[in-house]
């Protein structure tokens, strides 16, 4: 699982060292509450709003601290999920529109849907 600690360059913390200890320090003991195994997590920091550490790593002169992986570089290095193609239909319903009748959006989670098929 990876983390995500945006807004870094917020003005109230600036790159701080001190809170970014402060929010892992904080965050870690829930995820373990919630059933997180200690070190099943990444933390990354991250501007959203100007994308630092996101594709490219921080400058240094932003952000001496931290020489981690970027947030693609983390994502890339997460396991796939195995499919069970023979497996039950299982399409989690994310999204719906009513257009010339029930249009539903979904993601195929398990099983093999064709076209023709009624579901």
């Amino acid at each position: 699982m990876v983390v995500v600690v945006n807004k870094m360059d917020d003005p109230s913390v600036n790159w701080s060292q001190t809170r970014w200890n402060e929010i892992i320090s904080n965050i870690s003991p829930f995820l373990v509450k919630s059933g997180y195994a200690e070190g099943s997590f990444s933390f990354v920091p991250i501007s959203g709003l100007t994308g630092d550490n996101i594709l490219e790593p921080v400058d240094k002169k932003t952000c001496p601290w931290y020489s981690g992986p970027t947030l693609i570089q983390t994502l890339d290095t997460l396991p796939n999920e195995k499919r069970n193609p023979s497996g039950p239909l299982r399409i989690p319903v994310l999204d719906k529109t009513l257009d010339q009748g029930v249009i539903a959006h979904g993601k195929i989670e398990s099983g093999t849907l064709n076209i023709g098929d009624k579901i």
